[in-house]
C-alpha cells in the first residue's frame, strides 16, 4: 500500500461516508487554489495601485497574511488525501510489505492525533477571539476570530481525511 497510489478497496457499508469525506476534501482543495489565484490577483493590484498609479491600498498585506492561513488549512486535507504531503521517501520508498503497511498506518495515526489536537486548540484560540472581543491590528481591525475559523474546518477535515486513509489501509489489508 502505497500513499498517494489509488488504492480503492473500500467495505461497502462506509462507502458512501468515504465518498462524502474525498468529495468534501476535494472541494476544499479547489477552495485553497480559489483563494491561491484571488490572492495572486490582489496582489497584482496592490502593486500596480501603489508603484502605477501611487495609491497604495491599505491593509492588502494583512489581508493575504489572513487567506495564507485559510489556503493551508483548506489544502491540507486535499494535500494528504491525493498522498501529495510531505514523508521521507528514502525511508517509506524503502519499506515493503508489512513494515511498510505499519508505516503508513502509524504516520496516518499521528496526523488523526495531531489535527484532533490543533481541532481543540484552534476551538480554544477562536472561542477565546471571540470572547475577548480580538481584533487585528493593522489596517483591517478584522475581528480575529474570524481568520482564525478557518482552523476548524481545515482541522476537522485533515482529521477525516486521516480516518479515511487508516480505513482504507486496513480494509486493504484484509482484503474486504
Amino acid at each position: 500500500m502505497i500513499p498517494g497510489e489509488d488504492n480503492k478497496v473500500e467495505a461497502p457499508a462506509a462507502t458512501g461516508l468515504l465518498k462524502i469525506i474525498e468529495r468534501l476534501s476535494m472541494l476544499c482543495g479547489a477552495v485553497s487554489g480559489a483563494i491561491i489565484v484571488f490572492v495572486l490577483a490582489l496582489t497584482l493590484v496592490s502593486i500596480f495601485m501603489r508603484y502605477g498609479l501611487d495609491k497604495p491600498m491599505r491593509g492588502v498585506d494583512e489581508a493575504t497574511g489572513f487567506l495564507v492561513v485559510a489556503i493551508v488549512m483548506f489544502g491540507a486535507a486535499e494535500t494528504l488525501r491525493r498522498g501529495e504531503h510531505i514523508q521521507i521517501d528514502l525511508v517509506t520508498n524503502a519499506m515493503r510489505g508489512r513494515t511498510r503497511w505499519l508505516l503508513d498506518l502509524w504516520a496516518y495515526a499521528c496526523v488523526l492525533v495531531f489535527s484532533a489536537v490543533f481541532l481543540f486548540t484552534a476551538w480554544r484560540t477562536v472561542a477565546f477571539s471571540w470572547r475577548f472581543g480580538d481584533y487585528s491590528t493593522g489596517y483591517l481591525e478584522m475581528p480575529m476570530w474570524i481568520p482564525q475559523a478557518t482552523m476548524l474546518p481545515g482541522a476537522a477535515l485533515l482529521g477525516l481525511v486521516a480516518v479515511l486513509k487508516i480505513a482504507q489501509l486496513l480494509v486493504a489489508r484484509t482484503g474486504a
